[in-house]
């Protein structure tokens, strides 16, 4: 006699087994995924500030190291003060030969912006801020830190370096980090000689 021939498949139990199982594991790879999304979009977000603000350095370090000394009816001397430094640079944002630049602390809800201008760039906003509790600070001759550079003129055979030998950038960032900008200046602040053309003989 031949034994009854059972039906090949899935049962009804195994199916519905089957599919919780698949609908796990698809869950969790979806929740995987979306994690994964999220954490990339967390580095490239990371890496663009780092970015953003190892440039923003550089574009102060550049401006800042490249000063030249320069006489009061020329394009005048560096000065500088707790919110604001003026100097003539070597190496301005916008390019060119020497020019006059500034960089300003200024005033804004919450703390301070640091901004910028030359011949080209009128205004341009560096570090949107806010920024607290920032200031320049200048490193003298004698190794002090001053609060204020704005040497007087006097000739060139008396005249002290019209050139600090380290400018300095302190602040707090909104975020509660530490800013600091330490930027040496290799010029020694002397006035160049003046060449001045000799009288022709016989006059």
């Amino acid at each position: 006699m031949r034994a009854p021939r059972t039906a090949a498949g899935f049962t009804l139990l195994e199916a519905i087994v089957t599919l919780v199982i698949v609908s796990l594991l698809v869950t969790l790879l979806m929740q995987a995924l979306g994690q994964s999304l999220r954490l990339r979009e967390r580095l490239l977000h990371y890496a663009g500030e780092t970015r953003r603000a190892a440039l923003q350095e550089a574009w102060f370090r550049d401006s800042v190291a490249g000063a030249v000394a320069d006489l009061p009816d020329a394009l005048g001397p560096m000065r500088g003060g707790a919110e604001s430094l003026e100097l003539v640079s070597a190496a301005p944002l916008g390019g060119g030969s020497l020019q006059r630049v500034r960089w300003t602390l200024r005033r804004e809800s919450g703390g301070f912006a640091l901004h910028y201008a030359d011949a080209t760039w009128p205004d341009l906003v560096v570090l949107p801020g806010p920024l607290r509790e920032a200031a320049f600070d200048y490193l003298d001759a004698q190794g002090q830190w001053q609060r204020e550079w704005a040497p007087e003129w006097t000739p060139p055979a008396l005249a002290p370096p019209l050139l600090p030998r380290m400018v300095r950038l302190r602040a707090t960032t909104a975020a509660g980090g530490e800013l600091l900008w330490l930027v040496p200046i290799a010029s020694e602040g002397k006035l160049p000689e003046m060449l001045k053309p000799e009288a022709p003989s016989g006059l």
